[in-house]
């Protein structure tokens, strides 16, 4: 039976763990992405620490002499990792304390706007006692090393943390959370789309394309893409490594003839919403092999009949295309409904002239 141990860390000084941070894994697969914290949470961070506040504790994983010498790390963070961040940001000069910073200790020393360097420069002593603080770390070996352990440990001590869905996914572990951050990392994420990864959002639009082709695979049809169904199909092939990888070669075909029609930082791919409709639109076309029928320049005149449609239905409201009014209400409400993902590529592709897919049966909310 598996089961956790934990230890308090006996020389966890700022310094000590600073020095040896290249044997400290910060992004284990279940852990949230770093580089989260706003500069005023992390002053703040170093102003409790010059300040001698008691911190939260760290919590880091053991690893066992296999995972060690196959890693290259001695610990991987449980818990702790945006901490870390800040303080390492700080010794390496990323950013300085802020400027209504108060030294309690002895008020008459001004501290505000001092960057580490400046810091060890001019009061020496305090850049003593900072790098001797000892933080609380609390060190968690498992039974036969178990990892699910360790992910549910993760998940646990962040469930008063505002973890958003695809930071909680990417917690559960196995094959198919592995599957969306590789599908995550294609071009199409890295260069094509307009909107940021600073909280997984990439992972969340790859769950989703993931789920489409899962659904239209095996049911011919589509479900919605809410979290529901994003973290049931992170369970339903966790340990299934040949559904994972059928999916991921099916979603990156699609992607890579994606990524021939849209240019750098597209302004077409700057919401979320829209992508698994631009997804359904390619699938199609490929399936249908005319995608020389998809053009960007033909994507951008359906986004200005829209504006133009709406010019319309202002002044002249009976001669206004409801079609395209529809899209617009479902563009802007309920994107991840099955049935608002139907009838928006229903309507794109009907205009372009583009093949649709055939979906069976009335739209589903999952199985």
């Amino acid at each position: 039976m598996s089961y956790i141990e934990t230890a308090t860390m006996k020389n966890s000084t700022i310094m000590f763990l600073y020095s040896e941070r290249e044997e400290i894994n910060l992004s284990p697969s279940y852990q949230r992405q770093g580089g989260v914290w706003t500069l005023e949470k992390r002053r703040l961070l170093i102003d409790s620490i010059l300040n001698d506040y008691d911190l939260p504790k760290i919590y880091f994983h053991s690893l066992d002499a296999a995972a060690a010498s196959k890693t290259g790390k001695r610990y991987a963070v449980i818990d702790g990792r945006q901490r870390l961040e800040a303080i390492w940001d700080f010794l390496d000069g990323k950013f300085t304390l802020a400027s209504d910073f108060e030294y309690q200790r002895d008020p008459s020393i001004d501290l505000t706007k001092l960057s580490y360097s400046d810091i060890a420069k001019r009061y020496p002593k305090i850049r003593v006692k900072f790098d001797s603080f000892l933080l609380p770390v609390v060190t968690v070996t498992t039974h036969d090393d178990d990892l699910d352990l360790i992910e549910d440990m993760f998940s646990r001590l962040n469930e008063a943390v505002p973890l958003n869905a695809a930071e909680k996914r990417n917690a559960f572990g196995g094959r198919m959370v592995a599957t969306i951050t590789e599908v995550s990392k294609h071009q199409f994420f890295l260069e094509k789309v307009r909107f940021g990864n600073g909280r997984y959002q990439h992972k969340e639009v790859a769950a989703r394309f993931l789920l489409v082709e899962d659904s239209v695979r095996e049911h011919a049809n589509l479900v919605d893409t809410k979290k529901v169904y994003l973290d049931a199909l992170a369970h339903k092939y966790s340990r299934d490594k040949k559904k994972a990888t059928e999916l991921r070669q099916s979603v990156c075909s699609v992607l890579d003839v994606m990524c021939e029609e849209f240019v750098e930082r597209d302004e077409l791919l700057q919401a979320q919403g829209i992508m698994v409709v631009y997804y359904l639109l390619f699938k199609g076309a490929i399936e249908a092999g005319e995608t020389q029928k998809i053009t960007r320049r033909k994507l951008l005149n359906f986004r200005q009949k829209l504006a133009e449609n709406r010019e319309t239905a202002i002044k002249q409201y009976p001669e206004a295309s409801f079609d395209l009014l529809e899209f617009d209400r479902l563009n802007q409400q309920g994107t991840n409904d099955a049935s608002s993902i139907k009838e928006r590529y229903r309507i794109l592709s009907t205009s372009l002239r583009i093949p649709a897919l055939q979906l069976s049966g009335p739209t589903t909310t999952g199985e």
